[in-house]
Order: C-alpha cells, then sequence, then structure tokens
C-alpha cells in the first residue's frame, strides 16, 4: 500500500502506474490548509502542447484507489481539466464500486465531486478490458474560475459529440441547460475496450457553481432547482436523446444513472430536465391501403409529450392539420402510433408530425411522401443554393435510379451526374456548381419510364 505525496503530471505524453495489488491512498484526513496529497494533470486543453496523459490503475479491486477522510469542498483529489487526461482503471471482469475522487481544478476552493460508477453486472471480452475516465469543463487554463463564456459547451465539446443541441427543434444551441462540464467513461477505448461492456449504476458528483448562471446559462439549471439528470450522447446515431436521461438529482449528486450495457456511451453531461438535449423519431411512414393512407411512426422514449398533431400538403409548402394522436406522457419504451388518412388520392402528399409537449413546446418532423394508386410517385420538392452546391430534395414512394442533367436557359448542358440513386421516402441530391456563372437554369432527372424538371436559381 502506497501514501501519495502531491503528484504533479504535467509533462507530456506521462505515465504513471501502480502494479497489480498495489493501491493508491489519499490520506485527507489532515485539517490544515495544504495537508492533503493529490494529483494534478496538465489542464491544458490544447492537444498540441498537452498530448495527455494516463493514470494507469492495474488492480481490478475497487480499493484501489482510496480517499482516506471527508470529501469536502476544500479537499483537491484528483485535478484534470482536459479531455486527453484519463485514469485507465484495468477493472476487467471485476464488479464493486468505483469511485473516481474528482476536484474542480484551478477554481478556489476546490469543489469535490467524486464519480462513481458501481459495476453491478461484469464486462466481458477483450485483452485488457479498462475503463477510461476524464472529467473537464471550460477552465482551459492553469487557474482561476472558467471564462464567462463557459456556458456555452459547443465550444468545447468532447471528440465524439457533434452538437449540443436542444430537444424542441433539435437545431438550436442548449447548452443554457446543461451544466459547465463533461465527464468521459469509456469502456469502448482502442485497445482496452471491453467486447461485452459492464452494466453499472453511476453517480455523478459536481461542483454546483457549474450548474449555476454563468455568462448565458438558464436559470432553471441552478443547482438549487434540483432538475438536473444525466444524459449520455450516442455517436452511432448523432443523438443525445435516443433514450431518456437518467437519474435524479440528490444535493450535489445525480444519482441511479443506470444505462444498459449496450447505452453505456463514452460521453455525459447534466442537464436540465425540465429542456434537456434532442429527442427524434426512430420511425416514420406511409403505406397505401387503397386510396387510404396509413401513417405509422415510432418514439425510443418520449418525456411530457402531450400529443402528435399530423399535418398535410399537396405542394409540400402549405401545411393542414388533418388530425390528432394522444402521446404516451413519459415513456423509456419503444411507442408505437398510427393514422389513417381516408382522404388520400392517386396525388402525391407530404405529410409530417408535430409533437408538441404539455408545456406547449412543439416539434416538427421531417417530411415524407406518399403517393396512392401510382406505380411511383416522384417529384422533386425542393431545390436550393447553399453557395458551392445546389442541393435537390426529391420524394419518392418506390427506390429509383434517374441521370440527372443541369442546363442554361438556351438549353445547354452544363452538367451531368448518372445513375443517381433516389430512395423511399425523402432523398437530397448534390450537384457542384463552383465555377457555373450565376443565372437561371433548369435541372432534370430521367429514366426509361419517367422524367421531371424544375427551374433552379443559381448565385
Amino acid at each position: 500500500m502506497y501514501r501519495v505525496p502531491l503528484l504533479l503530471l504535467a509533462v507530456s505524453p506521462a505515465l504513471f502506474c501502480q502494479g497489480q495489488a498495489a493501491r493508491i491512498v489519499f490520506d485527507g484526513t489532515g485539517s490544515a490548509v495544504n495537508q492533503h496529497p493529490y494529483v494534478v494533470f496538465n489542464p491544458d486543453p490544447n492537444i498540441a502542447t498537452n498530448p495527455g496523459a494516463y493514470l494507469v490503475i492495474n488492480n481490478s479491486n475497487a480499493n484501489a484507489i482510496t480517499f482516506a477522510g471527508a470529501l469536502t469542498s476544500n479537499t483537491p483529489i484528483i485535478k484534470s481539466e482536459a479531455e486527453q487526461n484519463k485514469v485507465r482503471w484495468a477493472i476487467a471482469n471485476a464488479t464493486g464500486s468505483y469511485v473516481l475522487p474528482y476536484s474542480t481544478s484551478g477554481w478556489s476552493p476546490d469543489g469535490a465531486m467524486p464519480l462513481t460508477v458501481q459495476i453491478t453486472g461484469a464486462g466481458s471480452g477483450g485483452s485488457n478490458p479498462s475503463i477510461i475516465f476524464s472529467t473537464f469543463n471550460s477552465l482551459g487554463k492553469p487557474g482561476g474560475g472558467p471564462v464567462t463564456s463557459g456556458w456555452n459547451n459547443d465550444n468545447y465539446r468532447p471528440t465524439d459529440v457533434t452538437h449540443m443541441n436542444d430537444m424542441p427543434t433539435g437545431l438550436v444551441n442548449n447548452s443554457a441547460n446543461a451544466i459547465d462540464r463533461f465527464w468521459i467513461i469509456d469502456a469502448g477505448e482502442g485497445s482496452f475496450a471491453y467486447g461485452t461492456r459492464p452494466t453499472v449504476n453511476i453517480t455523478f458528483g459536481f461542483d454546483p457553481r457549474e450548474a449555476n448562471l454563468n455568462g448565458g446559462n438558464s436559470a432553471a439549471l441552478n443547482a438549487s432547482n434540483g432538475n438536473l439528470v444525466a444524459q449520455r450522447f450516442n455517436a452511432g446515431l448523432n443523438k443525445w436523446y435516443d433514450i431518456l436521461p437518467m437519474g435524479a438529482q440528490s444535493g450535489n449528486t445525480v444519482t441511479g444513472v443506470t444505462p444498459a450495457a449496450a447505452d453505456f456511451m463514452r460521453s455525459w453531461t447534466l442537464s436540465n430536465t425540465l429542456l434537456p438535449l434532442p429527442i427524434q423519431l426512430v420511425a416514420w411512414e406511409g403505406t397505401c391501403n387503397g386510396k387510404e393512407i396509413l401513417l405509422k411512426w415510432t418514439t425510443a422514449s418520449e418525456q411530457d409529450n402531450a400529443f402528435f398533431t399530423i399535418e398535410k400538403s399537396r405542394d409540400a409548402q402549405i401545411w393542414s392539420t388533418i388530425g390528432t394522436v394522444p402521446g404516451a406522457g413519459n415513456s423509456s419504451n419503444m411507442t408505437s402510433y398510427s393514422y389513417s388518412d381516408n382522404e388520400g388520392s392517386t396525388d402525391m402528399a407530404y405529410y409530417r408530425l408535430r409533437q408538441t409537449d404539455i408545456n406547449g413546446t412543439s416539434t416538427v418532423s421531417n417530411m415524407i411522401a406518399v403517393g396512392c394508386g401510382r406505380d411511383n410517385g416522384i417529384d422533386i420538392v425542393n431545390a436550393w443554393d447553399d453557395g458551392d452546391y445546389l442541393n435537390l430534395a426529391v420524394s419518392s414512394t418506390a427506390d429509383a435510379v434517374y441521370d440527372l442533367t443541369l442546363m442554361d436557359a438556351q438549353g445547354k448542358i452544363i452538367t451531368t451526374r448518372a445513375a443517381q440513386v433516389i430512395n423511399t421516402g425523402m432523398t437530397t441530391l448534390r450537384v457542384d456548381k463552383r465555377g457555373i456563372s450565376t443565372g437561371i437554369y433548369m435541372v432534370q432527372l430521367l429514366n426509361s419510364t419517367n422524367m421531371m424538371s424544375r427551374r433552379v436559381h443559381l448565385d
């Protein structure tokens, strides 16, 4: 057993290891200032100047890191403020309650925020299965509190996180409703990955200063409101909200975070349960039964979902309401819905869902196209110039292949794209327009059985 003095891990890359059956014991029983041993990682978040460091715990026992004494607000233990500064704990197929005694770094007084991962079902597989831990906020410098703009988590997301968008629209940066910190809890990193990840019960300790008003944070995020829940980012689906947020706030912790092994993802944060990060449908389609159109959709989870409104359009521009379906309220399971449009026809029609929460906030789904009585209802429903590309939104009731031709006003062919695949539903085709002059053009889709065209303006 080792009692660890002050250790500064500021040279990168660095590696500090404890061998099998060894332990790191942080003795925090001293009551005077500067009597607590602690580990400091280089806080520089720039990977060019701080490639990172591993603190390797090659001991699967839950007591391999032990803290003696009380975890108080002025007890620094492990200070880490960069994603690439990691603790690799070689837990293998063991179970138990593993505590990472983290504290805020360079922000006086140091805030104790232990991270506890209780492994309730052992993982398996892998040559050296380990869980990789890291945590960081907006600090990004050796001392002082987070910068004023630190509320904007979009500026310092983990490397696998692509957005911090809101739940109602999925388009607006919702950092104001997320705590100013991320945690990495990774059971799938490189050669240390598990074959089957363990099942866990996580408790996040946090510094309430990172949840309170700071720059642009929402007042509802304030730690004293008790609204914090945990969310993880699904990098495979590019979503925060493919499952419901987990856990509940109790003081300066969020407890009871129990993802299934398949949902045990890498990057985590705490968000305001009143307005968490995005939710999206997992299925939304329309099929024909004669002239009747059957619309079906499925949600992976729901929170405060009051009802769905079904909207219909003949031109994908002007929409009207044709019906409503009650929502499930709150659900963490797959929920399926359906609605029949008895006014369907042989012409193409467009549908979208408007989901409304109990507080009146609404979200609009993507558009689908359905045409009954036609071998292949297909149409160019929208076209826009994004600066580098001409984009075409094409709706179709069946898979098809078309040749694309872009012509000028005199009928001269400017460019062609052979064998463009059109999928059932909505497909976006992109044509590189760089080098093409500003003006009015005609885009044409053609195959052996059908032809359609649309005028477009290129800037």
